[in-house]
């Protein structure tokens, strides 16, 4: 958890470093287009990389034959899609009505083949528990590609900038992770071995497809229905809080399933874990989430200027969203672990079945409109795993439900709190930076001690906790328990 918790934390920092660099060189155009253009080819990229990644993990035994086919099949698939991105490049280009999106679809197409050789790679080493050389070699490669990425911006490189990011952070990841002439794939495709790998995976390639698909499908909406400046004011919201969120899921998703798979035939062991687990995460989420919302207008306005501010809206309104969908992070992990992973492809099945119908019924015109729709799909993917977890986990719906509302009322108490903070410190001539930075802080301690108010539970593991790790309880220790 430490290495893949660093891991977490420094991606974040670089990709949101490096989104806010390229937004205020790039502006709300150039950005959006080089965001359009990404957005439409790593669609078949999450595929390539999930099509066996989580059986290599899972899988009790793992053959040789098993690696053969999940490197070689990962690869096959990549050539498949290549080939499908660059006929539809042209398409596309002329759907949007921009011409400059044809080359940089085909230049984005090698991302494809970068992924299939490092999704099985990476794969091994995780289900080796070898998350310290992982995280060294992916923060290296992502910090690398981070900073040729703001400078080529800098340049005068325009949207291609981001196309130069994304291909230098994947071709480093496959020099990085690759060892040695053992990392290549071997000759010998085991068609049966790679049909086993892939029906476990079938589920969360699906997942997959629904995640990039309806992020993809909200992004092309904006950007046909609103134009370019305000695709790339959506991308710019939808990268601060979903991309974000998604670093800290990947990360905690391979450590839990790689932990948890090993507990999958103790039920009540993986159900204790799980509870855990969920308690550790929303002590942390609903305080983030809530400093977002009370300071985002104001960070926009100092770190972009005032052209972005007209983002902190659906920043906000995703920000809200992401509380229900990291609180069914866990139960999916536990699910998958306990050989149920389907239950997150009906989840989002759910998702995108009630917005993206409603996305084209209802036309929502404006941003705001766009992301509170966009935002309120997490409450169905919360209720569908739910409801999974009660039949599968024995976990009690009602319980859930209860500390769902806990956490919206602490949401609701820091919210508050955060607010007031702002206009209590507006007047006093204080910049917006300060003034954000105040309120976000005051708005986070008070929904991290209501929270641990309204949960006893979850203030007696925190104390415990606390307790165990306390220096003095440990030099008091009789010698006879020390050995």
């Amino acid at each position: 958890m430490v290495w893949a918790g660093l891991e977490s934390g420094l991606s974040l920092a670089i990709s949101l470093g490096s989104v806010l660099a390229l937004a205020r060189l790039l502006g709300t155009v150039e950005f959006g287009l080089g965001s359009l253009a990404h957005g439409l080819v790593q669609i078949p990229v999450v595929v390539v990389g999930s099509l066996v990644h989580d059986a290599l993990v899972q899988k009790a035994e793992l053959s040789p034959a098993d690696v053969r086919a999940g490197r070689l099949g990962s690869l096959f698939a990549a050539l498949a899609l290549a080939l499908l991105v660059l006929a539809s490049a042209q398409p596309l280009a002329s759907l949007f009505g921009e011409p400059r999106l044809f080359p940089l679809m085909c230049a984005l197409v090698p991302l494809l083949f970068f992924e299939g050789w490092s999704a099985p790679l990476l794969a091994l080493r995780r289900r080796a528990f070898d998350f310290a050389a992982v995280t060294r070699k992916l923060i290296a490669a992502r910090a690398i590609a981070a900073l040729v990425g703001v400078a080529s911006a800098a340049f005068g490189l325009g949207a291609a900038a981001i196309v130069v990011q994304q291909l230098l952070a994947s071709g480093l990841i496959v020099l990085l992770v690759r060892r040695d002439a053992r990392d290549l794939p071997e000759v010998g495709f085991d068609a049966r071995a790679f049909w086993a790998l892939f029906r476990f995976c079938r589920p969360i390639v699906a997942v997959q497809l629904l995640i990039q698909g309806s992020e993809r499908l909200f992004l092309a909406y904006v950007g046909h229905r609103l134009g370019l400046a305000a695709a790339g004011e959506w991308s710019l919201a939808v990268r601060v809080v979903e991309n974000i969120a998604s670093v800290v899921s990947a990360a905690l998703y391979h450590v839990g399933l790689a932990f948890m798979s090993r507990l999958q035939q103790d039920r009540a062991a993986l159900a204790q874990r799980l509870e855990e687990a969920i308690d550790a995460l929303m002590l942390a989420v609903v305080p983030a989430v809530v400093a977002l919302w009370v300071s985002a207008d104001l960070l926009l306005l100092t770190i972009l200027g005032p052209r972005w501010v007209a983002s902190a809206a659906p920043v906000q309104l995703l920000a809200l969203g992401t509380v229900f969908a990291m609180r069914r992070l866990m139960p999916t992990i536990a699910l998958t672990a306990a050989g149920q992973p389907r239950a997150n492809l009906n989840a989002f099945l759910a998702e995108n079945a009630t917005t993206v119908p409603l996305l084209f019924l209802w036309g929502p015109s404006s941003l705001v409109a766009v992301a509170a729709l966009r935002g309120s799909r997490a409450l169905f993917g919360w209720a569908a795993i739910t409801i999974a977890a009660h039949r599968t986990l024995n976990r009690p719906f009602f319980s859930e439900f209860i500390d769902m509302v806990r956490d919206l009322g602490a949401f609701g108490l820091g919210l508050f709190a955060g607010t007031f903070a702002r206009f209590s410190l507006t007047p006093s001539g204080w910049s917006a930076a300060l003034v954000a930075v105040s309120s976000a802080t005051v708005a986070a301690l008070v929904a991290a001690t209501a929270l641990l108010a309204l949960r006893p539970r979850l203030a007696r593991r925190v104390a415990r906790a606390c307790i165990r790790r306390s220096p003095a309880r440990k030099t008091t220790q009789p010698e006879g328990a020390k050995r």
